[in-house]
């Protein structure tokens, strides 16, 4: 008997489990409305769609500033002035609200690149800063930045450009109906108080002591440690890698002198106009056997030009007096003096034939 009631009584226990479950389960869903837009930024004057879902619902559409956005009975919003307003979907006493900015369009009428051109180190980078005009536009179409060569340089969407190699290339810089075109040089040097421009217009005389920039093994070549003739032009005027360079001022003019045999200058010079040029070399030197040669574009072009007695290391004369002809076709060219034995050397001067 007593097995009888406790069976009993389990059932009942269980079928009162099973009727609180239901009624937990039978807990009502809350009702919402969702807008293919939460939020609406637009220019005065502009349209757009706005869709409620459920979409087989029926909404009322109103705009609480209709000076700043009407909206029509089937959600078509325009922004008619400027400021800020909201939009609100509304049904069976639920809301979804939309924030609505209105802007009076400003487009844009110019861009402007902080850099036409750059001179760069491979491995070096430099950012290119962009100005809009107006700079309060506000109707930006997307902009793009690209490198005609990615071998040579690369540029982020930051306009940041960075230099790989040694070459030319440019980088592109496109917004809606803008271009603009930086020319990028990628080199290990770079003219040094230049640019030494050769062209039939005059003669372009290159102060020795205006060799490029790079450092050693790149704008020269130092055998010796220290600059024996304490000049600080290189660093005075921004160049900090020339340091060992031997440069000398004595009140009349400047020069490089204790150059021993072996050492090299490196200039990087424009010619704007190609052909032949009478080229000499302002050179004071104490005996017959000191000697220099020139090279173009890494090629030996003169062979060894040796100097004549000129009275000494601080008396000085174009060498040679017959001058050496090159020719030089329009562009870049760096062209090396090489230092065959110790002289001093004042400029070159490069004269159109």
């Amino acid at each position: 008997m007593k097995k009888i009631i406790i069976h009993f009584f389990s059932i009942i226990l269980l079928l009162e489990s099973m009727l609180g479950c239901a009624e937990y389960e039978r807990t009502g869903v809350e009702k919402s409305i969702y807008v293919n837009k939460t939020s609406l930024s637009m220019f005065v004057g502009e349209q757009i769609q706005l869709i409620a879902n459920p979409t087989e619902g029926t909404y009322e559409w109103i705009s609480e500033d209709p000076s700043i956005a009407s909206v029509t009975d089937n959600g078509l919003v325009k922004a008619v002035g400027e400021g800020q307003t909201v939009i609100i979907a509304s049904s069976e006493g639920i809301q979804a609200r939309v924030p609505l900015k209105s802007v009076v369009r400003i487009p844009l009428e110019d861009v402007i690149l902080s850099e036409t051109r750059i001179d760069l180190k491979p491995g070096l980078q430099k950012k290119i800063m962009v100005t809009f005009v107006p700079d309060n536009a506000n109707d930006m179409p997307t902009a793009t930045w690209r490198s005609e060569n990615m071998d040579i340089a690369t540029v982020n969407s930051a306009g940041e450009v960075k230099a790989i190699t040694e070459g030319v290339t440019s980088i592109v810089y496109t917004i809606g109906n803008f271009s603009r075109t930086i020319t990028v040089d990628i080199t290990y040097t770079q003219a040094f108080n230049g640019p030494h421009i050769l062209s039939a217009a005059a003669p372009c005389i290159i102060s020795a002591i205006d060799f490029d920039t790079g450092g050693e093994g790149f704008a020269f070549h130092e055998t010796t440690d220290g600059n024996a003739g304490g000049f600080n032009y290189r660093s005075n005027n921004g160049d900090n890698e020339s340091g060992s360079v031997d440069i000398y001022d004595n009140g009349s003019f400047r020069y490089i002198g204790s150059a021993p045999g072996g050492e090299w200058l490196l200039y990087t010079i424009e010619v704007e106009d190609a052909g032949d040029y009478a080229v000499q070399a302002l050179i004071g030197s104490p005996n017959t056997t000191r000697w220099f040669r020139l090279d173009v574009d890494d090629v030996n072009v003169t062979g060894n030009v040796y100097t004549p007695n000129t009275g000494g290391y601080d008396i000085y004369q174009w060498i040679p007096s017959q001058a050496l002809t090159l020719n030089f076709t329009a562009g870049k060219h760096r062209v090396k003096y090489y230092i065959g034995l110790q002289h001093n050397i004042r400029e070159i001067k490069f004269t159109k034939m």
